[in-house]
């Protein structure tokens, strides 16, 4: 019992480290000090690493992969949004006359159903082709030239903004004196 409470402690202290150290790294970053940021950010993540805690994933994104440096957009990391283009020609065909020079990936793709309509099939999978963008932030970093990807789809909602994701809604009513 009582060394379950010890490492409790423990854990506690190693969070509060990793906090002050992010903070302080995310503050270095917005007064152009990205030397001793990418420095307190690796710290943080050494920090945690040591005593095996994990970093809470809206933090490790928020960090450079390579540097650790804070992301902070338009102060030190370049960002870019790109979209793909869209495409009203079949899957298998290319886009302009010429040929592909881009080598394909081996990937094993799962094989479709025939169905008795295969005409149909083709025309329904161009439509969601069109409908489904996908958009893309690309976030650059500036110490390390470092790259981050996100796919930023509108058909996907955050988890938080569904209504199965509220468990209990509460309302607090003014009293009116």
């Amino acid at each position: 019992m009582g060394r379950d409470k010890k490492k409790h402690v423990s854990q506690r202290d190693i969070a509060s480290r990793m906090n002050f150290l992010f903070q302080a790294s995310n503050l270095m970053a917005a007064g152009n000090q990205a030397k001793l940021a990418a420095y307190y950010g690796k710290l943080c993540r050494n920090v945690g690493t040591k005593a095996t805690m994990h970093m809470a994933p809206a933090l490790k994104r928020f960090l450079c992969r390579r540097c650790s440096l804070p992301l902070i957009p338009g102060v030190n990391t370049e960002l870019q949004v790109a979209g793909a283009p869209k495409e009203a020609t079949a899957p298998d065909a290319p886009s302009s006359g010429e040929a592909e020079t881009k080598k394909k990936r081996n990937r094993r793709q799962r094989k479709k159903p025939k169905s008795k309509n295969s005409g149909n099939a083709q025309a329904s999978e161009v439509q969601v082709d069109e409908s489904t963008e996908r958009i893309s932030l690309f976030l650059e970093c500036s110490l390390c030239s470092g790259r981050r990807t996100f796919s930023a789809n509108s058909q996907r909602d955050c988890w938080l903004e569904q209504p199965q994701s509220v468990v209990q809604v509460v309302s607090f009513a003014e009293e009116i004196d």
